[in-house]
């Protein structure tokens, strides 16, 4: 069985097989799709003549309408919240942050800075006495942090995280205690007597040097203080708590460090601890009972013997907790610290932002360039303040891609002939497309839409691709249009031909993004509802203000005036009109007639052979659709574009009286029953 030819090779006027369809059948099924084109293009055509009439009230309009919503950027809020941009709206996950924030309250948020070191030479073991005393050194760094603010000095001790302080009746104790109280930080040098180092806060009693975590042994400070008070709730307290020694009875990490206290494991052997079995299990806080860090926690890249003791690991971490800002302005309302500053939730945020800044910079700064191990801090701060650096709009950016975009227009678009040179219609094009795209986004903010990383970087530039091939669809268009077309169609002779492409692309590109934003995430929904009304804007823009902007260069050219410095006139063309109106053009032989001229037959299936090659169809659709009216204010009917002509054996001279012109010149030789659009006729 032989195969059919593939396209290239089918001859100018395709015969059909057989069993084809009957012509009437073919007839009816094309006369909907027909008339819906026609209708639509006939609206197009009166709406590009009623702009071309005033093509200067449009563009004033259009340009105020424009400006008007661009100036709801002024409202615009770029969201970097990690919660409101990426959890699901309706997902467990927000649910559970939901009923946290409703049984526990604000109050129990805190924020972590972390402190992760690593080794610079991959694979190797961080469990030893030197890269621990390295760990400490960038971990002291961090926590001597101190910012001022409001004529304050805030440091560590004030602004973390503490667990809730017991209440003594006792008034000395109490107060000691409040002083002494331990941040909540989570490190491997807990393990060690090192760890104390980190906590900040002294109390003084009358004949001992000033007490701290690094000296305080509880248990002895209890026996000397129980013959001159009465603490035995608070020893009742300390016990619940495994409280013991505290620091003072855990292994130094350097033995022959002087302040190394007596009670040390280590001391006297001045033996360095074995780092992987004190790590083993994790460590403590100064509560055995209560505080307990396990070791993924602390450790990362651990390896284990066959017993399942830790051998080695790859990076230590620390992490360092403070308050919310709520719970910050609650601790210091009322205090005699704040009093005069007008203390409030957000002074209490800005003191912690600024803190955790600080405390990222030092830490990254501990560390000699020398050194075998680097430190990575990080923080919640640090996290918002890349979002928010990459959220923020880069004017450069921005306008050196339009900027590059108006000179390629500009550039394509010009020519040494007035008549068709467009290089100021490229130059308002891309201008009008980058007010479209900045009344969209204001319309956006105006509706409440938040802005995001997406919206500010990416948006902008998909928006002016789309928007500047619409415009260069039309301007193109505009240059080609049918000879003879009266001067005062021009405007509507273009959108006939391709606004229908243009509207249904703009249409499907808005349907499209609508659809998405039916995705849950609230960044991509944001995105997908912004995209949807810029893409909006760019289709108004187009197919209502710039049609004005062809019309004015089409009065350009018709006063002889140069491109771009349309003051001028143009001297080369003074001799002749910059709009020739050229004669009907006859058809060559082998051509076929269409709606915006003729062209050359070419060798593939196309409906203009298929009807060509039946003489029956041809009969029935020029009965159906009859004489049609063309001109501008012709309500009925059908356009041009859609003119069906067919040749029918001694019926030609009566359709000629009927239509009262000859458009296309001597008798056709084939029929065009498409709407040949601009795309087609400029092949």
């Amino acid at each position: 069985m032989a195969r059919p030819p593939p396209l290239q090779e089918l001859p100018p006027v395709y015969t059909p097989p057989a069993r084809a369809a009957s012509p009437q059948i073919l007839a009816g099924s094309l006369k909907a799709p027909l008339w819906l084109r026609a209708y639509f293009q006939g609206l197009l055509f009166s709406l590009g003549c009623g702009i071309q009439r005033h093509c200067g009230k449009v563009l004033f309009l259009g340009l105020l309408a424009f400006g008007a919503l661009a100036l709801g950027l002024r409202v615009a809020i770029i969201e970097t919240d990690l919660e409101q941009l990426w959890v699901e709206v309706g997902s467990r996950v927000s649910q559970e942050l939901h009923y946290t924030k409703e049984k526990l309250g604000e109050e129990a948020a805190y924020t972590s800075q972390m402190l992760i070191q690593t080794p610079h030479q991959e694979g190797e073991n961080i469990l030893t006495p030197e890269a621990l005393g390295l760990h400490l050194q960038a971990a002291l760094a961090a926590s001597k942090v101190q910012v001022s603010l409001y004529g304050k000095s805030w440091d560590l001790n004030k602004i973390c995280y503490k667990s809730g302080i017991p209440l003594i009746e006792n008034g000395m104790i109490e107060r000691m205690i409040e002083k002494l109280f331990p941040c909540v930080i989570l490190t491997p040098l807990d393990c060690f007597w090192e760890g104390a180092k980190l906590q900040g806060g002294s109390a003084y009693l009358p004949g001992r040097p000033d007490i701290q975590w690094t000296n305080l042994d509880p248990e002895q400070l209890l026996k000397e203080l129980g013959p001159f008070a009465s603490l035995e709730g608070f020893r009742e307290l300390l016990d619940k708590a495994q409280v013991g020694q505290a620091y003072v009875g855990r292994p130094c990490l350097h033995p022959d460090d002087l302040h190394c206290p007596p009670t040390a494991p280590n001391h006297h052997s001045k033996q360095a601890p074995n780092v992987a079995q004190e790590l083993n299990g994790g460590c403590h806080g100064f509560s055995h009972k209560f505080m307990h860090w396990q070791e993924e926690l602390l450790l990362g890249g651990m390896a284990r013997d066959a017993q399942g003791q830790l051998l080695r690991a790859e990076a230590l971490q620390s992490t360092f907790l403070l308050m919310s800002p709520r719970q910050l302005y609650e601790h210091f309302r009322g205090d005699y610290q704040t009093h005069d500053i007008g203390w409030s939730e957000e002074q209490a945020g800005t003191v912690l932002r600024a803190w955790q800044r600080r405390f990222v910079q030092l830490a990254q700064e501990a560390l000699p360039q020398n050194s075998s191990q680097q430190i990575h801090a990080f923080s919640s701060t640090t996290l918002d303040d890349i979002l928010h650096a990459f959220s923020e709009v880069s004017a450069a950016r921005v306008v050196g891609g339009y900027l590059l975009m108006l000179a390629y227009a500009c550039v394509t678009m010009l020519r040494w002939d007035c008549a068709q040179s467009q290089g100021a219609v490229g130059l308002a094009g891309v201008l009008l497309v980058a007010l479209a795209v900045a009344s969209g986004l204001g319309l956006c903010a105006l509706l409440g839409i938040a802005f995001n990383a997406a919206t500010t970087q990416v948006l902008p530039f998909l928006a002016l691709g789309i928007g500047v091939d619409d415009i260069f669809l039309l301007a193109h268009a505009f240059t080609e249009a049918p000879p003879g077309t009266p001067l005062q169609e021009h405007t509507g002779e273009c959108l006939r031909r391709t606004g229908t492409s243009v509207a249904l692309t703009s249409i499907n590109h808005m349907v499209a993004f609508f659809m998405a934003a039916l995705v849950p995430i609230p960044a991509l929904r944001a995105f997908s509802l912004q995209a949807a009304i810029v893409v909006g804007c760019n289709f108004a823009a187009v197919m209502l203000v710039f049609p004005a902007v062809l019309s004015l260069d089409l009065h350009r050219r018709h006063c002889q005036r140069l491109d771009v410095l349309c003051c001028f006139s143009s001297a080369s063309v003074l001799s002749r009109p910059c709009c020739p109106r050229l004669p009907p053009r006859r058809p060559a032989p082998g051509c076929t007639i269409t709606a915006t001229g003729y062209r050359e037959s070419r060798p593939r299936l196309t409906r203009t052979g298929l009807l060509g090659a039946l003489p029956a169809t041809r009969a029935a659709m020029a009965l159906r659709m009859g004489p049609w009216p063309t001109s501008c204010s012709s309500r009925p009917g059908m356009p041009k574009s859609l003119w069906i002509s067919a040749r029918l054996e001694g019926g030609w001279k009566g359709q000629e009286a009927q239509r009262g012109s000859r458009p296309y010149g001597p008798r056709p030789s084939a029929l065009s029953a498409s709407a040949v659009d601009h795309k087609e006729a400029s092949r």
